[in-house]
C-alpha cells in the first residue's frame, strides 16, 4: 500500500523517545538493576509513557496523558 502518510514530527518525536529510554535503560545498568526483570519492564512502561509525553510536548505534538496530567487551571502541554 503507497497510501501511507508521513507525520515527521512524529517520527522525529519516536526517535528522541528511544533514544532517551535506551540512554536510561543503560544508566539503570551502570547502577546495577536487573533491567531483564518483568517488574522493571512493567515499571520502565510507565516512565517511557511521561518521557514520551513530554518529547511530544516538546514537538508541539498532541499527547492525551499531557492533556490528563494537568490540573483544572493549570497552563495546557500546548503554552
Amino acid at each position: 500500500m503507497n497510501n501511507v502518510i508521513d507525520f515527521p514530527r512524529k517520527k522525529t518525536a519516536d526517535i528522541q523517545t528511544e533514544h532517551l529510554m535506551k540512554a536510561l535503560i543503560i544508566e539503570c545498568q551502570k547502577l546495577g538493576m536487573n533491567t531483564s526483570n518483568a517488574d522493571f519492564a512493567f515499571d520502565m512502561a510507565w516512565v517511557q509513557q511521561f518521557v514520551q509525553a513530554t518529547v511530544d510536548n516538546q514537538n508541539n505534538l498532541a499527547n492525551e496523558l499531557c492533556r490528563l496530567t494537568r490540573a483544572s487551571g493549570a497552563p495546557t502541554c500546548r503554552e
